[in-house]
């Protein structure tokens, strides 16, 4: 059943009001309490929902990370599937008229549902805000509380979870039992023995209570109490991307090849490096090689060099 849709009656159109980027579904929703606004503020990011009014009263709040009134009903036995089945739009006055529950327990179950799908909107991080005029809630119950109070209840639940247990990182996360707790004895409270039972390691807190048709926020409380405890496998930090960075292409240019050590020109003791032996030169006839040295083709040869040189060569013998 599309709790948010089934039922829903448009009015005449009202002024569309304008909400600055930034705003909060909470300051939103003063706004639309203080023109005394009848519609729909949908708060569309994770979890989002809607939050309803009338005349400037919340009378009715839907989120996905909540059960809604009829499933509630449906949980706890109250009223059968089949029953939904045939209710008609604003079913509130059918199932008290049909004997299924009391005006009290209607406007109870209302009350309950609106505080715990609150606590999601209001808590919307980076959302996107429009109000619809002239919608009104599907389940068409009359009770209705101000934004003050829905507002200020939501404070006081935050502030209970952070004293419970100041770590947010299992109020979305999959619920993962410890098998071994190393303790003798565990006390549980009814509802963590549900969680405990029906955690499978996929489902979150939010999936728990509408498997069990619970408060989201009561399980996500109980949630708190067990990873305090030590009983709830801490879900691994989220992992960072990878920066990636802009690279310079710069074109490849080849290595420059070592420098070769200098070689001895064969014949003779110099070691200064010859020219490429492509460029080399050919000895002119009748020299010998002995006698080549840089600069010895184009000029005569040096008497005392050659003496030298003569010199050390018999001193090697």
């Amino acid at each position: 059943m599309n709790s948010v849709a089934v039922g829903a009656k448009a009015s005449a159109p009202g002024k569309q009001p304008r909400f600055p980027r930034g705003t909060t579904p909470a300051k939103a929703l003063g706004q639309l309490a203080a023109e005394g606004a009848t519609g729909a503020l949908t708060v569309h990011g994770e979890p989002g929902g809607v939050v309803f009014l009338r005349d400037g009263l919340v009378n009715g709040c839907e989120s996905p990370a909540a059960p809604s009134v009829d499933r509630l009903l449906t949980a706890c036995g109250k009223v059968a599937e089949r029953v939904w089945e045939t209710i008609p739009s604003r079913p509130a006055r059918a199932l008290v008229e049909g004997g299924h529950v009391t005006v009290a327990e209607i406007e109870l179950c209302a009350l309950q549902s609106l505080y715990d799908a609150a606590f999601f909107v209001l808590g919307t991080a980076r959302p996107e805000l429009r109000f619809n005029p002239g919608i009104e809630h599907w389940l068409g119950a009359d009770g209705t509380v101000t934004a003050d109070q829905v507002c200020d209840h939501v404070t006081r639940q935050r502030r209970m979870l952070d004293e419970v247990h100041p770590s947010a990182a299992t109020d979305m996360a999959p619920v993962v039992p410890v098998l071994r707790p190393g303790l003798d004895r565990v006390l549980l409270s009814g509802l963590q023995w549900e969680i405990i039972l029906h955690a499978d390691g996929q489902r979150t807190p939010q999936d728990l209570a509408g498997l069990l048709g619970r408060s989201a926020y009561a399980v996500t409380l109980d949630v708190r109490r067990l990873a305090a405890a030590g009983l709830i496998v801490p879900p691994a930090p989220p992992q960072e991307a990878p920066v990636i960075r802009a690279i310079a292409v710069v074109p490849h240019e080849p290595e420059p090849e070592p420098e070769s050590l200098p070689q001895r020109v064969p014949g003779t003791f110099t070691f200064d490096e010859p020219p490429p032996v492509a460029a080399r030169r050919e000895l002119p006839a009748g020299v010998s090689a002995l006698a080549v040295l840089p600069g010895a083709i184009d000029k005569a040869p040096d008497e005392s060099l050659l003496k030298r040189i003569r010199a050390a060569l018999q001193a090697l013998r």
